[in-house]
């Protein structure tokens, strides 16, 4: 599922601290990156063992997933990497609210004849799921009465001195990337991707108009192989979203940056993942047109982080085959903010009964407040990366399994499939590295490179 705000991937980090230390200067896409000073990268390996994980498939295709006990017992044998990951403190404001902030990171791997398998464990103080719930604020001017909280921390106080921040409304995930086709990953890892420059020959710097930095490799047919893990979609559909990350020229781009999907097979449906629950509706009455939610469960009660119980930050998701059922469209807003539903009911925020149930509360937001997300399955070549994950009480347990040759077809353009493909018997040895947003981050991530998977014969 994709964030409200642009996908400005995890390579944010490596742009900026990759343009400081690595650089002496950053290329337009067409050209050689250089001349680099070498970096210093970590060097850790992590051994991949023969093995089955449980996985815990959905239960029916499009509806809510299997919870996953959390059982690791089948990875008693398979040997542990811990490794600590850090957010970086790159200057020019970016990450504030989460510079230097670090968690260990446990990561273990299995294979067998057809799979590979990665389990992967780290700390968080609560279970973030939410992405950007609506809340309604009464008395606000010009009919605004709804809007969404930010994934990013905002300040609570204005000017520039800030140093109280609201915390991101968004959900904990995992990003990890192997090589398919850019040689300078074997050296920089991940910065191999680090442009100031995009695709599209502007300019694409922090704070800049695209929205901060992006990630991209060095020409057309340079591809790295992402899989990215979102707490609300692994949880409702056990999907990781599978993509890559390209020069950034993909066909019915138009222009758009940070953008990550398959560039061999864009969505199949337009809604492959989801989308933001919200829309653009006319004031009755009015020619004033407003954001408000798209649907909203029915009867109203409070939002779960499926599958465990809600918390202050998270009001979960809705999931799009529910749009059909208990989840009902929102088809028209008064002036003061009332909805009104498909079948007829009224949601009105300012009763006695809701209180602040609608409303920000605190740090928080109320019960009812309405998850930002549609979430839906992803299909095509995204839908490789199959994924459990299960809140300990303490933490994030990840389990991630994808086909060793998901068998795609070459892509003619670039003459490189759009997946890294994993032959044990042949070769033991694929750099890889890794970031994790927790704690309310979003691209505010942490992260650890120059990592090497190796398959024990």
């Amino acid at each position: 599922m994709k964030s409200k705000k642009n996908l400005k991937i995890w390579g944010v980090t490596g742009l900026i601290v990759f343009s400081m230390m690595f650089l002496a200067y950053c290329t337009k896409h067409n050209q050689v990156i250089g001349p680099v000073v070498p970096a210093v990268l970590n060097t850790d390996t992590l051994y991949s063992v023969s093995g089955t994980a449980t996985f815990e498939a959905q239960s029916t295709v499009g509806g809510y997933a299997t919870p996953w006990t959390g059982d690791i017992s089948a990875w008693a044998n398979a040997p542990k990497l811990t490794v600590l990951v850090t957010v970086p403190t790159p200057g020019n404001n970016i990450f504030t609210g989460f510079n230097g902030n670090s968690d260990s990171v446990s990561i273990q791997s299995m294979y067998d004849a057809t799979n590979l398998y990665i389990l992967m464990q780290w700390s968080a103080a609560e279970p973030n799921c939410a992405n950007s719930p609506g809340y309604y604020t009464p008395g606000n001017s010009g009919y605004n009465f709804w809007a969404q909280e930010s994934a990013a921390p905002t300040p609570t106080t204005s000017g520039t001195e800030a140093t109280t921040f609201r915390p991101g409304f968004v959900q904990d995930e995992m990003v990890m990337m192997f090589n398919i086709s850019t040689p300078a990953f074997v050296s920089l890892s991940c910065y191999s991707a680090c442009h100031t420059f995009s695709a599209y020959g502007a300019v694409d710097t922090p704070g800049g108009a695209a929205g901060g930095g992006a990630m991209w490799t060095n020409g057309p047919t340079e591809y790295l192989d992402c899989w990215r893990a979102r707490t609300l979609q692994v949880l409702n559909t056990n999907q990781a979203n599978d993509n890559d990350v390209n020069n950034g020229i993909q066909a019915g781009a138009s222009g758009e940056l940070n953008k990550q999907f398959v560039t061999a097979d864009p969505q199949v449906n337009t809604t492959d993942g989801g989308f933001s629950n919200t829309q653009k509706l006319t004031v009755t009455n009015t020619t004033t047109k407003v954001s408000v939610p798209m649907f909203v469960y029915y009867p109203i009660g409070s939002y779960q982080i499926y599958p465990n119980s809600s918390s202050v930050n998270s009001n979960g998701a809705i999931l799009q085959s529910d749009t059909a059922k208990t989840a009902i469209r929102v088809v028209a807003v008064d002036s003061f903010g009332v909805l009104t539903l498909k079948n007829g009911a009224i949601i009105d925020p300012r009763t006695a009964a809701n209180g602040t149930n609608f409303q920000r509360v605190g740090m928080g937001d109320g019960p009812y407040c309405i998850p930002g997300s549609i979430v839906s399955p992803y299909t095509g070549d995204r839908a490789d990366v199959t994924a459990n994950m299960f809140w300990t009480g303490s933490g994030w347990r990840l389990l991630l399994v994808r086909a060793l040759n998901t068998g795609h077809p070459v892509n003619p353009a670039t003459n490189f499939t759009d997946d890294a493909i994993f032959t044990p018997s042949t070769v033991s040895d694929y750099p890889f590295a890794f970031g994790v947003m927790f704690n309310g981050a979003d691209n505010e991530h942490a992260i650890v490179d120059g990592l090497t998977l190796h398959f024990k014969k």
